[in-house]
């Protein structure tokens, strides 16, 4: 929401809204807090929340009646809902909660027509497959929503055939990634996943930018993974050491975009809790196995002092990002 008052306010000092509309501009993009708003943001919930459980229930009535329903039946109530979704979501306003969950809950039902596919033919596929699948079948519906709830399906998605492709293939990549090492493959999937999604977001074809935090915080415990994994093993081998050096790259420009360029306190929030992880791995590895009270304390000391350091420095940028927004407000009522 400060994103969205911050481009509001940007956009009034550039005379792209004029200063009558902006009162009207605010309300649009429900940029201010107000009992309307909560309002809407609840029954937004509990739409969301009605759609998930009658998807959610569609799965559970198959697993309970599998043995009683035939083939035809089965296929009938997947297909027959999906064309009714379909139908409704028609006669929905575009890019409204309404029609991006009903959007949602049609992935979710395409997932469950896959599943229903493989079990009943039994097609000898790897599970990696249902899932990579179905993650390319629903891009096309979150390019149509520009939501990112569904590209977070998609993320997941992602990741988790990546997880079973990883398992099952562990024969074949084990000559390159580790089983300590897959973190890595995680790490580029979701930085990836996070520079398609700024794209997105800076091209409007994301509504907001949850997505691509979401994406760059797991990208970011997946290379906080590696280091500390690195760090360890740094002591019996040199091997992966170049690891530590994509690591420190990956901290980088994640401050360089992120502090200087723009600014996201919740990413640098996840940006400081990986330093403070490194460091304390550091030092708890040089220490060795004389974890002895003075150690111990030490590594305590140090906890609490980064940590405290860490949380002054994201408030500090807290404050000064509020200040700017509270700038942005009085430079538009005087103008």
């Amino acid at each position: 929401m400060n994103d969205n008052r911050r481009q509001i306010f940007s956009w009034q000092q550039q005379g792209l809204i004029k200063n009558s509309d902006i009162n009207k501009a605010l309300s649009l993009s429900e940029s201010n807090h107000t009992p309307i708003n909560w309002l809407n943001f609840l029954s937004k919930l509990l739409l969301w929340l009605s759609l998930l459980s009658i998807a959610f229930g569609c799965i559970f009535f198959f697993a309970y009646n599998w043995g009683a329903l035939s083939t035809f039946q089965k296929f009938a109530i997947i297909q027959g809902l999906i064309i009714i979704s379909v139908t409704f979501y028609t006669q929905t306003e575009v890019y409204s909660t309404a029609n991006t969950a009903i959007l949602f809950f049609i992935a979710l039902l395409i997932g469950s027509l896959f599943a229903l596919f493989g079990q009943t033919y039994q097609t000898g596929k790897d599970p990696w497959q249902l899932f990579f699948i179905w993650a390319i079948s629903i891009i096309p519906l979150a390019f149509t929503s520009k939501s990112s709830s569904l590209w977070l399906l998609w993320l997941f998605l992602a990741n988790l055939a990546l997880q079973l492709f990883l398992h099952t293939r562990h024969s074949f990549f084990g000559m390159i990634f580790q089983d300590e090492r897959n973190m890595l493959a995680f790490a580029f999937l979701n930085l990836l996943a996070a520079v398609i999604f700024e794209f997105l977001s800076h091209k409007k074809q994301i509504v907001n930018r949850i997505a691509s935090q979401v994406a760059t915080i797991a990208a970011m415990v997946a290379f906080t993974w590696v280091a500390i994994y690195t760090i360890f093993e740094l002591f019996h081998s040199s091997k992966h050491s170049y690891d530590l050096f994509i690591y420190v790259a990956w901290m980088a420009a994640i401050y360089f975009y992120y502090r200087v360029k723009t600014l996201d306190v919740l990413i640098l929030s996840s940006w400081v809790f990986s330093g403070i992880i490194c460091i304390l791995a550091f030092v708890g590895r040089t220490m060795g196995d004389s974890f002895e009270e003075g150690t111990l304390l030490l590594i305590g000391i140090l906890i609490i002092g980064f940590s405290t350091i860490g949380v002054k420095w994201l408030m500090a940028l807290l404050k000064d990002d509020q200040n700017q927004i509270k700038t942005l407000e009085n430079n538009g009522e005087q103008s």
